[in-house]
């Protein structure tokens, strides 16, 4: 039998892990409180006590602060370098993202790895901070205003809200990430409707808090598969997290999304990442109290049946489906930039497509029926156009497509300018309020001259409609 092996002695872990006599690993979170979804109340030896409400979250665009390590179990994801402004879905640093590459701008970022849902939740964002016993308070204040006013806010349809509303926190009960995504969202509402920069930035530290929090338990959990006890919780959570996204220049206290294409695709990853997530779930979903959620947003089957007499009906322009048609000749006529680069080394006077871009033309097919398929439920909808439909044209993408839009590929962000038209029709709403105009703008910016008539329909559509 070989020595007893030796350990260091500390008095210095977390009062949770002091408290049920355990072994504290002196990091925060600490491992049993992340283990037990449980608030640590860890303070480095020598760190400063925090004195008011939600001190250590910053509400800065910009973070220089060294990330916090955490439990073992969960990846770590890097940062991205300053510079360019990716979105971070769920801190209040506008600058982390996990998929970037070498853009037209020269910049260089870091190597690419586009996230399922799982990597584009950063590990590494802070912890939450130490809470003062005052701030149920707040807590409450936020309750009674998701009660009253956000929850009413977030989709268009009672039986939605409904919902959001009763459901939903019913949920949280049992599932405390649940109950800080809903805290979080009420926040983040309370916040773009005070005058008060203090107040503002009050609320924004306030749903920085509860994110963090929620998404400590929320990532231990997504680390195994799911099963029929607890999907449902998971499902409320992540769509929570696509409004947070959504809300992103609230959430940052800025005016417009830092880099709209990009943080457009990083919602369009997270879309397809839930649905990845929740695929062996969704048949039963119709069968839950969850089921307004998805019967207000898949209005049509997948075979798409024109119905130009129902235009006049919905909140579309008239021309919608005369411009998808158009869209679908200039994709089939489109010559991608292999073509032109080995033509240009060629004797011949038209490019033969190769079988690469023949692949990559499929990738703008798919992407034209999900436009198709989004036009279609809207049509359908009529003038109550549930706010969730417009993400259907980000189901079906593929990273390739999404990799074609981050490098500003011309016919890629033809075909997102006219995704802005829908999104133009929810601009009503707080959390989209600006996003599809700030996004065509960015597309001015990349779009080359001779693709610029392309843009003649979206701009009459977008910017009228402001």
């Amino acid at each position: 039998m070989g020595p007893r092996r030796t350990h260091r002695k500390s008095r210095n872990g977390c009062p949770q892990c002091k408290a049920r006599r355990l072994k504290c690993d002196e990091r925060y979170p600490c491992t049993n409180c992340v283990k037990h979804a449980i608030h640590c109340e860890y303070m480095a030896p020598n760190e400063p006590q925090q004195g008011s409400d939600y001190e250590t979250v910053s509400v800065t665009p910009v973070s220089t602060a060294s990330p916090v390590p955490q439990p073992p179990t969960q990846p770590q994801i890097p940062s991205q370098p300053q510079g360019h402004p990716h979105m971070d879905p769920v801190s209040n640093v506008g600058t982390i993202s996990a998929n970037s590459h070498l853009h037209h701008d020269g910049v260089v970022s870091e190597p690419e790895q586009k996230p399922t849902l799982f990597g584009i939740f950063p590990s590494d964002i802070q912890g939450p901070p130490i809470r003062d016993q005052e701030d149920w308070a707040l807590d409450l204040e936020l309750m009674h205003h998701w009660c009253t006013s956000t929850s009413s806010t977030i989709v268009a349809r009672e039986d939605v809200r409904h919902v959001w509303r009763v459901i939903m926190p019913m949920e949280g009960y049992s599932s405390r990430y649940v109950m800080h995504g809903l805290l979080a969202l009420a926040a983040l509402h309370r916040s773009s409707l005070v005058p008060s920069q203090q107040e503002k930035e009050r609320y924004i530290k306030a749903s920085a808090f509860h994110i963090n929090s929620g998404l400590a338990e929320f990532r231990e959990l997504i680390a195994v598969p799911l099963n029929n006890r607890n999907w449902q919780p998971v499902f409320c959570f992540a769509s929570m997290i696509n409004v947070i996204l959504l809300a992103t220049p609230t959430r940052l206290g800025v005016s417009k999304l830092p880099a709209p294409i990009s943080n457009v695709v990083d919602m369009f990853a997270n879309l397809n990442g839930l649905q990845a997530l929740m695929e062996p779930f969704l048949h039963s979903i119709r069968k839950t109290q969850l089921a307004p959620m998805v019967n207000s947003i898949w209005l049509v089957d997948p075979e798409i049946i024109p119905s130009p007499a129902q235009v006049s009906q919905s909140l579309l322009p008239p021309d919608t489906w005369v411009q998808a048609s158009n869209l679908h000749h200039f994709i089939d006529s489109y010559v991608f930039p292999r073509m032109e680069t080995q033509s240009s080394h060629g004797s011949a006077v038209n490019p033969q497509p190769t079988n690469d871009s023949s692949d990559l033309r499929s990738h703008y097919k798919v992407a034209l029926e999900s436009f198709e398929r989004a036009c279609r439920s809207m049509e359908l909808a009529g003038l109550n156009i549930e706010r969730g439909t417009i993400f259907l044209f980000a189901h079906t993408l593929s990273k390739e497509f999404h990799h074609e839009l981050e490098a500003h590929e011309p016919a890629a962000l033809v075909i997102l300018a006219h995704y802005c038209v829908l999104v133009q029709l929810v601009d009503d709403i707080w959390y989209m309020r600006g996003m599809a105009s700030q996004l065509l703008e960015d597309i001015e910016k990349y779009i080359r001259p001779e693709f610029q008539e392309w843009l003649v329909w979206p701009r009459q559509w977008v910017y009228e409609r402001r």
